[in-house]
């Protein structure tokens, strides 16, 4: 699948929707919609399939621009991205990040199901904060993050 952004407007937003991965490619594309976006930008990450090194090269150069005169957000951020952003700070830059998803999984029935983190709401104000026991849907019992907590949240260290 290649890459695809879309641009919608929220009460005063440009919302901007990656799709596909963040690769060799990203970079050319990123450079198109740039000129188009506006003050106040949220960057959705949902539909993010993969990030590479080439990727976090031109998304590194993508947020230098972006950053200029703009306040930015991120949101729905993926596992992948979570590991770019806690591995490379430029990654993220000065964006605020409002949500993202972390990967859960039950040891008694292998159900697995995405968690979203919200800002405000279940996302800890810092990697030490208790994380709230999640219940499977099917068998009931606590579900356990695939990712180690501390490591995972550490981009809210810095927050």
């Amino acid at each position: 699948m290649g890459i695809a952004i879309q641009i919608d407007q929220k009460e005063g937003w440009d919302v901007v929707r990656y799709i596909g991965p963040i690769n060799e490619e990203a970079e050319v594309h990123l450079s198109q919609v740039l000129p188009k976006l506006g003050p106040k930008c949220v960057m959705n990450f949902r539909q993010v399939e993969y990030v590479n090194s080439c990727g976090v090269r031109g998304w590194i150069n993508f947020m230098r621009n972006l950053e200029k005169n703009r306040q930015v957000v991120f949101e729905e951020c993926t596992p992948e991205i979570v590991m770019q952003i806690n591995m490379i700070p430029s990654f993220k830059g000065n964006a605020q990040i409002h949500s993202v998803y972390s990967f859960y999984s039950c040891s008694s029935c292998s159900h697995q199901q995405s968690v979203l983190f919200v800002d405000g709401k279940n996302l800890p104000k810092s990697p030490d904060d208790e994380i709230p026991p999640v219940a499977c849907p099917k068998c009931g019992n606590q579900m356990e993050m695939e990712e180690l907590e501390e490591e995972f949240f550490a981009f809210r260290a810095a927050a």
